[in-house]
């Protein structure tokens, strides 16, 4: 090599990175399947790994939200209440007032990203934290499931179920597509642009990110905003999959959003998280409660199992900061 010949820098394999970054928890993801098929060796048939996808595409999508707001160091609680809303809102929408389809899910998706919006505005603007404004919007959204209900179902039209329920080439489920759609755009979305990079920005540093230009309420409650669509669409897609819009609809999915993230390894520091890692906890999540069901595990022990989950990533994440500070 000349003198004057300057060496590069090879770029590392994205796909080595992902599996290098997560190496634990695909470890884990692989043991689990191993014991389940050992145990129940439908566990690896194909309709059941499609059934699978198909139940974690809500807890992927809303965890996609959720990722966001956990790194600029906040939170959404409010997910699973305006899944709930939105889902009541577009059976009313379609059943009571008689709107189509086509227009019924833009406006439940303005009404999703409304509840954003107040959110956003709050955080924004107010040194109110995270948690009590998202913990208020989700009694306000619940309470709005049983004013719009009046505390009764609301069934729609069958053949809106074919969002829910139908598939693609009769192969994959119509949620699958919407996720893995949705997570490319939320992953180029934080990866490759100038918000993402103001997103972990603020979360890594506020001051040092107001100082440096960024409109941190702006980003703010965009990212609300984004979550509370995201909840949105989880809620089209509930009503479409039961054809009926329940006020209990979305109960304590926020929670199983925030498992997904901190089972992926994003800091609940803020600054750090990848839409990646979310998916891959989301995968996890629905895995194990696919194994659980088969081996007929109660339903209660998956709660148990998922506080457990939460309890030991942010363990072990406050442990890796206090390794990291301490070198």
């Amino acid at each position: 090599m000349s003198e004057n010949t300057i060496p590069t820098r090879r770029r590392a394999n994205p796909i080595l990175a992902y599996i290098n970054h997560n190496a634990g928890i695909l470890i884990g993801l692989f043991v689990m399947c191993v014991i389940v098929s050992t145990i129940q060796p439908n566990f690896l048939s194909s309709k059941n790994m499609f059934n699978i996808m198909r139940s974690i595409s809500i807890t992927g999508i809303l965890g996609f939200g959720m990722t966001m707001c956990i790194i600029i160091n906040g939170i959404d609680l409010s997910q699973g209440s305006v899944i709930g809303f939105t889902s009541c809102f577009c059976a009313w929408i379609i059943t009571d007032v008689g709107a189509p389809f086509w227009l019924a899910i833009p406006l439940s998706l303005l009404a999703g990203s409304f509840f954003g919006f107040i959110n956003g505005m709050f955080l924004a603007n107010t040194p109110l934290p995270p948690f009590v404004v998202t913990l208020a919007m989700m009694l306000i959204a619940r309470g709005g499931c049983y004013v719009i209900t009046r505390g009764n179902m609301i069934n729609v039209d069958a053949s809106f179920g074919e969002l829910g329920n139908g598939y693609l080439m009769g192969v994959v489920p119509y949620p699958v597509i919407v996720m893995l759609v949705i997570f490319v755009i939320m992953f180029l979305l934080l990866s490759k642009s100038k918000f993402g990079r103001n997103v972990y920005a603020i979360g890594g540093n506020i001051e040092a990110a107001r100082f440096s230009g960024i409109n941190i309420r702006r980003t703010t409650w965009i990212v609300y905003m984004v979550s509370g669509c995201l909840a949105a669409i989880c809620g089209i897609i509930s009503c479409s999959r039961i054809t009926t819009g329940q006020p209990t609809t979305g109960n304590a999915l926020e929670f199983d959003a925030v498992a997904a993230c901190y089972l992926g390894g994003i800091s609940y520091m803020g600054g750090e998280g990848r839409q990646g890692s979310t998916l891959l906890g989301a995968i996890v999540l629905g895995v194990l409660a696919n194994g659980m069901s088969m081996l007929q595990i109660p339903w209660y022990v998956q709660n148990i199992t998922k506080g457990i989950i939460i309890l030991a990533a942010v363990f072990f994440d406050v442990m890796r900061k206090k390794k990291a500070n301490a070198r």
